[in-house]
């Protein structure tokens, strides 16, 4: 039997590499913000970055002697650990020490920053507050080397990534023909975001609550995803802004600005399921508008 050898078949080239670091920014609670993704500087990301996969799944499961093995019942998303492994270096010592005491008075362990990775369009954010355990030790003195890498620990008790906002405005206005019928009429371009036909987009990954804006002059307004309807049981009146959050983390309704959240009564308020589009119900006597938004929430930083 004759052997035949071969060169083995050449790995694909791998593809390229970018040249840019993906923009990450840190917002303080004070304000103040910093460039995570500089690659010169007296501040730099290290390797190690921890927070921006997917995060950690509580499943829930429940098991019969009757049946073998588990039934997956749902999932719990808990609380995000974030770390970042920060470079601090400068040929000053004193630039070090004020962009070391400057970094570290942007983040509190209550009230929360903001991380930002990726720009315009394709940003997402991620709410921190500090988790420092206290057990950091330096291994060298800064102030001799002008140098310290500092692993920093954040949490993030809202875990999910939070898109740009998805916005949509609908009227009652019936559509109107845009060839017009006469010769010398006005040309009407016919809207296309209407009651009857209103959906939104939810590109995130986990369900999404819409927040509600309804100008007037509305009354018998009803506006809803799915089964769960709201009936809003007093009128709009012409020039009034009703907003209605139902996200369940806030849950309130104002009218011009005042709260009116005992006034709208009981209601069940559902969210807008993710990867899809989804009709919106929005029914008025009315003839304002009706604002649709909501926040797409993603498992991972891109």
């Amino acid at each position: 039997m004759p052997i035949v050898f071969a060169a083995p078949m050449a790995a694909p080239a791998p593809p390229p590499v970018g040249s840019v670091p993906r923009a990450m920014t840190w917002t303080g609670f004070d304000g103040s913000v910093w460039d995570l993704g500089a690659t010169t500087g007296p501040l730099t990301m290290g390797r190690g970055v921890k927070g921006l996969h997917m995060p950690r799944f509580e499943v829930f499961k429940s098991a019969t002697p009757l049946v073998p093995g588990t039934d997956l019942t749902g999932y719990a998303i808990p609380e995000r650990p974030v770390y970042w492994p920060i470079n601090f270096y400068s040929a000053s010592i004193d630039e070090w020490r004020a962009k070391y005491s400057a970094f570290f008075r942007s983040m509190h362990p209550v009230e929360a920053g903001v991380w930002t990775v990726g720009e315009g369009a394709d940003a997402r954010t991620l709410p921190l507050t500090y988790d420092e355990d206290g057990s950091f030790a330096f291994q060298n003195d800064p102030f001799v080397l002008g140098w310290a890498l500092i692993g920093v620990q954040l949490i993030a008790p809202r875990p999910l990534w939070r898109g740009k906002a998805i916005r949509k405005t609908f009227t009652a206005e019936e559509p109107v023909d845009f060839i017009p019928a006469e010769p010398g009429d006005d040309y009407h371009p016919s809207p296309t975001a209407t009651f009857t036909t209103a959906a939104i987009d939810n590109p995130g990954d986990e369900p999404a609550y819409l927040t509600w804006e309804v100008t007037g002059p509305q009354d018998e307004l009803e506006l809803g995803v799915g089964g769960a309807v709201i009936q809003v049981p007093f009128p709009v009146e012409e020039g009034s802004v009703l907003r209605i959050d139902t996200d369940p983390a806030g849950q309130f309704a104002t009218l011009d600005g005042v709260d009116v959240t005992s006034d709208l009564g009981f209601q069940i308020f559902g969210p807008v399921p993710p990867r899809g589009t989804s009709p919106l119900t929005i029914a008025s006597t009315g003839t304002g508008s009706v604002t649709a938004q909501l926040v797409p929430l993603y498992w991972a930083a891109f």
